[in-house]
């Protein structure tokens, strides 16, 4: 791989990250574990998983590109969902 496309993948993989752990920490926010337990458990993953991948990126860690596109759909399907979490103000 070059190191343009290996610079964007980190970049993208590091974006899209902070942007899962976002989505996922206000789905924690808006459920109560105790009502949706396996649902609170599956964010409280995706969350730790996101924040896992952005330290390694911030390492130079070289993603996958199925991982980036991976975390593209995660992104995807919370706009589609809560597309709030990503308005400002």
């Amino acid at each position: 791989m070059s190191s343009t496309l290996i610079s964007v993948l980190i970049g993208a993989n590091a974006f899209l990250s902070v942007l899962v752990v976002i989505a996922a920490c206000d789905y924690l926010r808006r459920i109560r574990p105790m009502d949706a337990p396996l649902l609170a458990v599956a964010f409280y993953l995706v969350a730790i998983g996101a924040f896992g991948a952005f330290v390694l990126a911030m390492n130079g860690h070289v993603p996958t590109l199925y991982g980036v596109i991976l975390k593209l759909g995660i992104v995807l399907y919370a706009v589609a969902r809560r597309g709030h979490v990503f308005q400002p103000g």
